[in-house]
């Protein structure tokens, strides 16, 4: 479970980049046009909070407990049905950003369901050298 919830934090740190990025316009235009209630103080609030659950979720990876892991599971499912959404409704959004928004809501599926998986394994051991 080490693994997962450093990987997922890999995740929240680029996502932080891309908030930073999209804050100071640098692919806020055309087909990466973001919706205007997105504004860069709202970006760069979501990007240090992303960046918090990325220091956050380092630290608990140092001590992986699987109830955690479910939790940060739900979670990560929950974000990636809200971005799946966002990117079939459009909400104002280019259709550059929507599609980065479809591919990370399937990026955190696919880790919410692999946190959720080996949390609730019986044995309770991690099954990769180091994790």
């Amino acid at each position: 479970m080490r693994w997962l919830l450093r990987l997922d934090a890999g995740l929240e740190t680029v996502l932080t980049v891309v908030c930073v990025v999209l804050a100071y316009g640098l692919l806020g235009t055309g087909r990466w046009r973001m919706p205007s209630w997105l504004s860069t103080p709202v970006l760069l609030v979501v990007a240090l909070v992303l960046l918090l659950a990325a220091v956050m979720l380092w630290w608990l990876s140092g001590r992986p407990d699987p109830v955690v892991v479910r939790a940060v599971a739900v979670a990560n499912g929950v974000t990636a049905l809200a971005f799946l959404a966002w990117a079939i409704i459009g909400l104002g959004a280019g259709i550059q950003l929507r599609i980065l928004l479809a591919a990370t809501a399937v990026l955190l599926g696919i880790l919410a369901t692999t946190q959720y998986a080996w949390a609730i394994r019986p044995s309770g051991k991690d099954v990769l050298p180091g994790s």
